[in-house]
């Protein structure tokens, strides 16, 4: 009975982790996309759900995962792998989306019309976007793991693969900039006042 709680408790956390994954993803495109300091604001302000949510949801899945290899599990090759990714992607959350988000939130909040090009150059970086594809690779990778359960080299080769993979998305990672409205002949409607 304890064991199907713990395990429920697992599964809790990995769906904890993905919307995690979600809100974060769609906050980041949205601030990518901002030309405007509310709009970059509105979207800053789903980190706080980010915050809330993601950590807990690790440590969730790596307190029940503790429990099942104490349990009888043991270190198995995939267990050790996944894990140490785990950590990972504590680690890269905190280094390479914490500490740039520290940054540039203060600025967001600061703003005020519209986004200065140096903000939203630094909005765009792609350390952010590596950030959040790695961690979701790296994540599909672990789930690769649960299912397959292989040994310990074949685990840190997929591991290091889903990483590459993610580095490589996030790398490349675009969003398309909003396009100013037209009118439907093509033409960019009239300016307020200007016809006096």
């Amino acid at each position: 009975m304890i064991y199907l709680l713990i395990h429920f408790l697992h599964v809790i956390g990995a769906l904890g982790m993905a919307a995690a994954y979600a809100v974060e993803t769609a906050g980041l495109i949205g601030m990518r996309r901002a030309t405007e300091a509310g709009e970059a604001r509105a979207w800053l302000r789903t980190r706080r759900w980010v915050l809330m949510v993601g950590p807990a949801s690790i440590g969730l899945v790596l307190a029940s995962g503790v429990y099942t290899i104490v349990s009888g599990w043991g270190w198995p090759g995939w267990i050790v792998v996944s894990s140490g990714s785990l950590v990972a992607l504590a680690a890269i959350g905190g280094i390479l989306t914490g500490i740039p988000m520290a940054r540039i939130a203060p600025d967001i909040e600061r703003a005020d019309g519209a986004l200065s090009e140096e903000l939203r150059h630094t909005i765009r970086g792609r350390l952010l976007a590596i950030s959040i594809t790695t961690r979701i690779a790296v994540t599909l990778g672990i789930v690769f793991l649960m299912v397959r359960k292989p040994d310990l080299l074949p685990s840190v080769a997929v591991i290091g693969s889903a990483a590459a993979i993610g580095l490589a998305a996030g790398s490349t990672f675009r969003v398309a900039l909003p396009k100013p409205m037209t009118s439907i002949d093509g033409r960019l409607p009239p300016v307020k006042g200007a016809e006096a």
